[in-house]
């Protein structure tokens, strides 16, 4: 996992680059958006972990 301020992460480059290949291969405008919500996901799961995700649907969860 790496922190925010790591740009050149050698793995968050290699998911930045895979996520360019596939909007590269977008047909549909959909497709596009899919690509870039799942370099999103991808970004943040990679620099802060599963966790992250976990402390953001307990948080969902108590606010409800």
């Amino acid at each position: 996992m790496c922190q925010k301020r790591q740009r050149r992460c050698p793995a968050l480059l290699k998911i930045r680059d895979e996520a360019m290949m596939e909007w590269t291969r977008a047909e549909t405008f959909e497709e596009v958006c899919r690509a870039w919500a799942r370099l999103g996901g991808r970004t943040t799961l990679h620099r802060y972990g599963r966790e992250h995700f976990s402390e953001l649907a307990k948080a969902s969860r108590d606010r409800s």
